[in-house]
């Protein structure tokens, strides 16, 4: 029996661990398609927005971010899979810039103006 030398990559914190509510980032690098698309349909079910093609951002719950990581620990079971999550204080997050430019012959692109909107974060979003 082949052993999975990528087990043990996301590990949940043991339980009471963590603030009650924390924005967080997660991140993963995936080569299969499939389970990419699983993983990442699971952050969108528990209602993160994708910030880049492998990246989602939102708030959660000390009890919701381990039952996400115990499920995406199910979902990777032996498969090759890095997955990160990194919580951002509310502080921290008031320090975020975030720049969203789009081509303008994209649909994003029309529904906004042509210049770049660079715009502070705050932790109330």
């Amino acid at each position: 029996m082949r052993r999975n030398r990528y087990a043990g990559i996301l590990k949940a914190p043991t339980p009471g661990r963590g603030t009650p509510e924390v924005a967080l980032v997660l991140v993963y690098d995936i080569e299969d398609d499939a389970l990419r698309n699983r993983v990442a349909e699971i952050c969108l079910d528990y209602g993160l927005e994708r910030i880049q093609f492998s990246a989602f951002f939102g708030r959660l719950n000390r009890n919701r971010r381990q039952e996400l990581a115990l499920r995406l620990v199910r979902e990777v079971s032996d498969s090759s899979a890095r997955i990160r999550i990194f919580p951002i204080c509310d502080q921290d997050l008031k320090e975020v810039w975030s720049l969203d430019q789009y081509r303008q012959d994209t649909e994003r692109g029309r529904d906004r103006a042509a210049k770049p909107a660079l715009k502070i974060l705050s932790a109330e979003q």
